[in-house]
């Protein structure tokens, strides 16, 4: 009998606190998470009531700084999105949110309601549902301290993006492992991925005070025109001389291959090379043995004057000075001779070689033996490749939209949509006034830029 009243005191007992688990204890909540970067956890209940508002990461900490008792799920969306706007975590008028619940019945209403904050203050939203996190998200999240939303979505673009390493994707922001996601291209660690490129910062320091042209409006030719962003047509386009392949733009080179001749006996050399003078096939490839080769005959020049005495060349007549030549000449009949310093030489097909000229040869080019050589192959100059005896090179470059404005609206250095008829007048504000700086939050940044890679 003492056994059966235990057992009934049990098991109301675990209904008390059953009861009081759902009544006095606490009540059911549901966790949602944000991130952007900072990363925010909630604790809802069933009335969108925030019970716990959590930083899950360091930057977070300044973003739910403070009091949300008897809160709505929409309020502290909108206090977040107050803090995270001010604290500067919203680049370019846009952000990217990862969105998690685990009531994954309510994440399209969490979804609303973060994209109606955020337009609310003028930020384009692009907001991600994550819908499942498994046990390997879990597993990663805690390993890394990150929310599993992120460590899910971090999961889904590992398994499309092999060559990327998970470390390298845990440091990036939600934006950049959009990017990342939908593009492929990546940045080493330390860089991050803006369109096609990865910017990594080298200096910062303060903008200065100066006039600019207010937010929405675009400095050109030295006025402030109103701005809208630019429109793209969904059919590619590529540059003059480039042909479009699905979705890369292709510019072609086709150029001759060059020859690579051998020889059995002789040098493999041009014939120009041996040869000052020059012949009608200069350029032409020749196997020259030298071997054969005969020294030119000296000649002297024939104008009146000109003798050879000894085998050297004499300049004259000169009278004799008392009696004698001056220096080294010499007499000869009564008249003195100075050497010839344009001596020249004449080989058997009768070309005239002169030491003035720098045309002087020891053996005459004509007595060489010439053979044709051998021809051992082709080849091509670095970055072409070889193809049927043609060198072909090919420039690859993405394919872009046709970028376009809306009616009323100016396209100006290929990027900007204007309206010239709206102008406003400059107002103060910040400058980068170093060369390469970009403006960003009142502070002038420098970055080393490089093109993105592709996983």
């Amino acid at each position: 009998m003492k056994k059966k009243i235990l057992i009934i005191s049990a098991v109301v007992l675990v209904v008390i606190l059953l009861v009081l688990r759902f009544t006095v204890f606490g009540e059911r909540l549901s966790t949602i998470t944000l991130d952007i970067n900072p990363s925010i956890e909630l604790k809802v209940n069933k009335k969108d009531e925030v019970k716990s508002v959590k930083a899950l990461n360091e930057d977070a900490k300044e973003i739910v700084d403070f009091k949300f008792n008897n809160m709505k799920l929409d309020e502290v969306v909108g206090v977040i999105a107050d803090n995270v706007v001010e604290k500067g975590y919203v680049k370019e008028d846009e952000v990217t949110i990862l969105v998690h619940n685990s009531y994954s019945a309510n994440n399209e209403k969490v979804k609303d309601i973060v994209n109606k904050k955020f337009t609310e203050k003028e930020i384009a939203t692009n907001v991600i549902v994550v819908e499942n996190i498994s046990k390997e998200d879990e597993k990663l999240a805690k390993k890394y301290n990150i929310s599993p939303a992120k460590a899910a979505y971090v999961n889904q673009i590992k398994k499309e993006n092999e060559d990327i390493s998970t470390e390298n994707l845990i440091e990036k922001d939600v934006r950049e492992l959009d990017n990342i996601k939908e593009t492929g291209n990546y940045c080493d660690p330390g860089y991050t991925l803006r369109g096609n490129e990865c910017f990594k910062e080298i200096s910062k320091e303060p903008a200065s005070k100066g006039n600019v042209c207010p937010r929405g409006y675009y400095e050109y030719e030295g006025k402030c025109y109103e701005e809208v962003g630019i429109e793209e047509k969904e059919e590619f386009i590529c540059a003059d001389g480039f042909s479009l392949k699905e979705d890369k733009c292709v510019l072609t080179e086709i150029i001759d291959s060059e020859i690579e001749y051998k020889c059995t006996t002789g040098e493999l050399m041009k014939k120009g090379d041996v040869n000052p003078i020059g012949s009608k096939d200069n350029d032409k490839y020749y196997c020259i043995d030298k071997s054969t080769g005969k020294a030119p005959t000296l000649r002297c020049l024939t104008n009146s004057g000109h003798i050879m005495i000894g085998g050297v060349c004499y300049n004259g007549p000169a009278p004799l000075i008392n009696g004698g030549c001056p220096g080294n000449d010499v007499a000869v009949n009564g008249w003195c001779y100075s050497k010839d310093t344009y001596d020249q030489y004449v080989c058997p097909d009768g070309n005239i070689y002169e030491k003035s000229k720098n045309t002087y040869v020891s053996l005459c080019p004509d007595t060489f033996t010439y053979t044709e050589p051998e021809i051992k192959g082709y080849k091509c100059s670095d970055g072409f490749k070889l193809e049927d005896k043609k060198c072909i090179r090919e420039d690859i470059q993405d394919a872009l939209h046709e970028r376009y404005c809306k009616d009323g609206y100016t396209l100006v250095n290929n990027d900007r949509c204007i309206n010239m008829n709206n102008t406003i007048e400059k107002q103060d504000g910040y400058v980068c006034n170093k060369e390469g700086s970009i403006l960003e939050d009142n502070m002038c940044i420098n970055y080393e830029i490089l093109e993105s890679k592709h996983s």
